[in-house]
């Protein structure tokens, strides 16, 4: 029983010293690896957003896209499609 767990033990580390020269052997040694850098700046001036993209009223404020002019939009944000007649009758 002792034996049998030496000889495990043993073929275990057998193994593990096999795998590391055989790395070494295809990779090369770690101290070789060279990385190269970015450098970058970070402005920190912060600017407001443009209010034709973003929606102050809106719970998740994403941008929201409209095909053609609006010019009436309801207590949300979201654009009102006005009927000719009305809009030709002052809109409301």
């Amino acid at each position: 029983m002792k034996t049998d767990l030496a000889s495990s033990i043993g073929v275990a580390i057998l193994g593990i010293l096999i795998s590391y020269f055989v790395c070494n052997l295809f990779i090369g040694p770690i101290e070789d690896v060279s990385f190269n850098t970015v450098s970058s700046s970070v402005n920190v001036n912060l600017t407001e957003p443009d209010v034709e993209v973003f929606n102050y009223k809106a719970l998740n404020p994403t941008v929201e896209v409209y095909v053609g002019d609006c010019t009436v939009y309801n207590e949300i944000g979201e654009c009102v499609d006005v009927p000719e007649e009305a809009a030709d009758q002052g809109g409301n």
